[in-house]
């Protein structure tokens, strides 16, 4: 419970200090091969939480408490010190915090500006008095301590705490101690994305590619593109700014592969500006949506050019013609989720006829060879109902669209509009300037979970689950929009329109 608290305290003492210092060269200790680079401007999101007054002194005095937990002696004294003045820890943090991770996030670390060696050196001996971490040790010009299953490790003013996803402290070492003694020739300070990084005027701005994520994810996307690009060729530049009332997250492409480029240019081809036809096909309490326009035949054609998707979209094993089928899709498209509680969802889109359908009685032998376990059904003119193991769902053409739901009165009244629809929520307009658009509702969403608690076990995670329930309290929704393939805008839009994102967390913390 001792480290738990300090971890906790160490990231509220980030928010407090005010201070200046010169500049100096600890981001060059950055790597090179990182697929995250995340600059955090702390004094900038210190001013906006709003981190004065009594309000302030009483978040002060609730660190004090949390972090001094079970600490006794000099180690309790040193760590009120520093809350009240974050300086007296040697660190400097009025220069911009760095967080980095390697491909697949297999470490991550925290680089720090140190201001002061021996205050930083008081800090670690009092906190290994209290058996938190090692005593402080010398290797290879670096001076270090383990704290749990991390390293911490700090030199000729550079901070550097490291992990990686196997907790094995000495695996990291060398690595930790080369990117110490790194020269801006050998790190991420010599690439021009630093550069981009560093005239960014954001409280949070990074550097990411999709190298980042785990096989699990990237693996489906290894096999639709092409041999010649990789996963770090497909980077942007995110920015997070904490305005009143919101959270607005910014990204855009910084990839200078001309094949990731290409393909850009592709996308945005076939993926025109929605209309919006269908916002009025769902009711405005709708918990999550989903919309688009394209051209089906594009869009087949551009996944044919891909050998392992060619060849399942073409499969003679299957009898179905999915060229047929995509090459009648043309126009918006639009997908909701009603609630959890009754766990249904309807798709729409414009199609340009319903030839298409015929092709699904090409199915009917090979279902046949399921035992029962599939079948499909005619249950009305146009409309089919197919039933597998997991549910039933109902699809068909009507009226110039396609439509898919798992529920038979949603298909039923298919095409239904409401005059309370998603086309009256305050985002509408922006959906219809972009080329896709998402929104969850977080009203909605805090319906659900007042309704059935039990429904949020499946996040498996107790701090999830806790972090999304926060959020439903706090959020009225979050909204994805893309301008067009290179660059778009995330939105986390508060109830409280008067308040900024960081003062509501800064109050959920002093309420713990």
């Amino acid at each position: 419970m001792i480290k738990k608290n300090i971890f906790i305290g160490w990231c509220l003492v980030l928010l407090c200090l005010v201070s200046c210092s010169p500049k100096s060269e600890y981001t060059h200790a950055l790597p090179k091969d990182a697929s995250l680079v995340a600059s955090f401007d702390l004094k900038m999101m210190a001013d906006k939480a709003q981190l004065k007054g009594k309000e302030g002194q009483q978040l002060t005095d609730k660190f004090i408490a949390l972090v001094k937990g079970g600490l006794e002696g000099e180690a309790a004294r040193l760590i009120e010190k520093i809350v009240n003045k974050p300086s007296e820890s040697g660190l400097n943090l009025a220069d911009r915090v760095y967080l980095f991770a390697t491909p697949h996030a297999n470490a991550i670390g925290i680089l720090i500006k140190v201001e002061s060696e021996g205050k930083l050196e008081d800090l670690l001996e009092a906190l290994g008095e209290q058996q938190i971490c090692s005593d402080i040790q010398e290797e290879s010009g670096c001076r270090w301590v383990q704290m749990g299953q991390s390293l911490c490790t700090f030199n000729n003013g550079t901070f550097l705490w490291m992990k990686n996803r196997s907790g094995d402290v000495d695996n990291i070492k060398g690595t930790a101690f080369m990117l110490m003694r790194q020269q801006e020739d050998d790190g991420f300070v010599s690439m021009s994305d630093f550069a981009r990084l560093k005239e960014v005027n954001s409280e949070i701005a990074s550097v990411i590619d999709i190298s980042i994520l785990p096989d699990c994810l990237t693996n489906p996307l290894r096999m639709g593109l092409s041999g010649d690009i990789r996963l770090q060729d497909i980077k942007y530049l995110v920015t997070t700014d904490f305005e009143q009332g919101q959270m607005k997250v910014t990204f855009n492409s910084l990839s200078s592969n001309q094949k990731v480029q290409k393909l850009y240019q592709d996308m945005n081809q076939i993926m025109s500006v929605l209309k919006g036809k269908y916002m009025d096909y769902f009711p405005a309490s709708t918990l999550a949506w989903w919309g688009g326009r394209m051209q089906g035949k594009d869009v087949f054609h551009m996944l044919s050019q891909n050998p392992t998707l060619r060849h399942r979209l073409l499969n003679p094993e299957l009898p179905i013609d999915m060229q047929r089928i995509f090459s009648s899709i043309e126009g918006d498209f639009a997908v909701g989720y009603t609630s959890m509680l009754s766990d249904e969802f309807l798709l729409y889109a414009d199609v340009t006829n319903d030839d298409f359908l015929s092709t699904f009685e090409e199915l009917r032998p090979l279902l046949a060879l399921t035992g029962g376990q599939v079948q499909l059904f005619d249950t009305a003119e146009n409309q089919y109902a197919l039933k597998t193991m997991e549910g039933i769902y109902w699809f068909g053409v009507k009226n110039g669209f396609l439509y898919l739901t798992n529920r038979r009165e949603l298909a039923e009244e298919a095409g239904r509009t409401y005059g309370v629809s998603v086309g009256t929520r305050p985002w509408a307009s922006d959906a219809k300037n972009s080329r896709m658009y998402a929104s969850i509702n977080f009203i909605r969403l805090s319906a659900d979970i007042k309704a059935r608690p039990y429904l949020f076990s499946f996040l498996g995670s107790q701090q999830l689950s806790s972090t999304l329930k926060i959020m439903a309290g706090e959020y009225e929704y979050v909204n994805v929009g893309i301008s067009d393939c290179t660059q778009g805008q995330i939105y986390f839009v508060m109830k409280n329109k008067k308040m900024n994102p960081l003062q509501s967390m800064i109050q959920m913390i002093n309420q713990m």
